[in-house]
């Protein structure tokens, strides 16, 4: 710019470019503020290895060693004999068990089964009241009935035997990945703003944002996902990618909508006595743990906070969550009732616009309620109800996660050891996670808005 006359004001300076000091401040600031499922896993120390690498993990429980039946049709009642059939899934009843029912005229008494005729799905059972003549039994069409016992006769002959089997769960591995690239003129070139170690690049910046990508996109499954038809061996795959098997992992919200209690609200976004008891009774009915965590977003916490805040200061207390006898660094909302200690546990990932939010009312307007103890191994032993599996990193000298669950490595001209003659550094994230939960029948999604 030539001379020219004047005074020296700041519209004169300011019209040369980049000769006013900027103020920036080089801070970059986190607006990303979501605990994650995964955080809460790492706390508690829930990950586990696949340690034969195979791609899908199982697990068996023991079924119950009593079932319940319903009464379908009455051939007699009202007398000291009465015979009736029941649905049941199984051979279960048999002669010398011990009858009880939920028929108000059967309150207190008891009969002996005498005899059982097995047909397809049903039994038809005559039984005699224990107290003889003077205390008629009954039967109604939809009555329960139970056989919580036997009795046998003086020199008794072995009773019929009972075979009892084991249900198999499992759950699938699935592969997350991401990528960063950066050519070499932007790699050294600096930037206005800086990382936590002082690095004015923008490389620190976008592997920040990728990482936490990544784990959102975990986070975001564990929840969500849904176990894909499709598995890795499959030789025709219904989900592929360039001919490749793809494979999907089971979330929180598929396990136990898939093998737990769901129930919800008597009416959709209210909560009350009402559904706390719904709550409690299914844990009774399924003979669940009283000692309950249960994870939930903003929208379904408002419910309940309406509801908590009117029993006053007595209804709820904020506590630090403590999950396997370890103690974990939040707070969370807790209440007593009925025998039962329950902890909300508020996961801001729900409430992610992108993710969840509105999305997913479903999910959202939902309690997920999961045992806060380790599940009991027949035989003597734990183990964790709900925790992250994964496989052995498939990569040789690869850097990753302290936890070796996430491996990182890269290539190009500018990687450390460079692998080709292209100018740009090239970073790659892999790991292989699945979501496992154990004894998930005892699990509960309850909706509540």
């Amino acid at each position: 710019m030539a001379s020219s006359q004047g005074t020296m004001n700041k519209a004169f300076v300011s019209a040369i470019d980049f000769l006013d000091q900027r103020e920036i401040d080089p801070n970059l600031y986190d607006v990303s503020r979501d605990r994650s499922l995964t955080d809460i896993m790492k706390l508690v120390d829930r990950r586990k290895p696949i340690e034969t690498g195979i791609p899908n993990y199982h697990n068996f429980v023991n079924n119950n060693v009593y079932e319940t039946g319903t009464i379908s049709a009455v051939t007699s009642t009202g007398l000291a004999q009465i015979q009736f059939t029941i649905s049941t899934g199984s051979t279960f009843p048999r002669v010398t068990d011990l009858f009880r029912s939920n028929n108000v005229n059967n309150a207190g008494q008891q009969g002996l089964v005498t005899a059982v005729t097995p047909g397809s799905g049903t039994a038809t059972i005559t039984v005699r009241s224990v107290a003889g003549n003077t205390a008629p039994l009954y039967a109604t069409v939809g009555d329960l009935v139970t056989f919580s016992g036997n009795a046998q006769s003086e020199s008794s002959g072995a009773p019929t035997n009972r075979r009892y089997g084991v249900t198999k769960y499992f759950n699938k591995v699935q592969i997350f990945r991401e990528v960063d690239e950066i050519t070499d003129v932007q790699k050294v070139a600096k930037i206005e703003i800086t990382t936590p170690g002082g690095d004015y690049g923008m490389l620190p910046i976008q592997h920040i944002y990728k990482v936490v990508k990544l784990n959102a996109d975990i986070s975001a499954q564990m929840i969500a996902g849904v176990q894909s038809s499709t598995s890795y061996g499959d030789a025709n795959p219904f989900l592929s990618i360039g001919g490749n098997p793809v494979q999907t992992t089971g979330g929180l919200n598929w396990y136990v909508t898939t093998y737990g209690i769901v129930n919800q609200a008597a009416v959709l976004g209210t909560f009350g006595f009402t559904e706390l008891d719904s709550i409690v009774d299914s844990w009774l009915a399924n003979k669940a743990p009283k000692d309950q965590m249960g994870f939930i977003a903003s929208k379904a916490k408002g419910i309940l906070d309406v509801f908590f805040k009117n029993l006053g200061s007595s209804g709820v207390n904020s506590v630090r969550m403590v999950i396997d006898g370890k103690t974990v660094d939040m707070q969370v909302d807790h209440i007593s009732y009925r025998g039962c200690e329950i902890d909300f546990v508020y996961l801001p990932i729900l409430d992610h616009p992108q993710i969840f939010g509105t999305l997913s009312p479903d999910i959202t307007g939902s309690i997920y309620f999961v045992p806060k103890d380790q599940i009991e191994v027949v035989g003597g032993g734990t183990a964790p109800r709900m925790q992250i599996r994964y496989t052995p990193s498939p990569f040789m000298g690869a850097n990753g996660s302290s936890d070796g669950v996430m491996k990182e490595w890269r290539t190009g001209a500018l990687a450390e050891i460079p692998t080709n003659s292209t100018a740009n550094l090239h970073t790659d994230w892999y790991t292989e996670q699945g979501l496992e939960c154990l004894g998930v029948q005892l699990f509960q999604k309850f909706r509540v808005v």
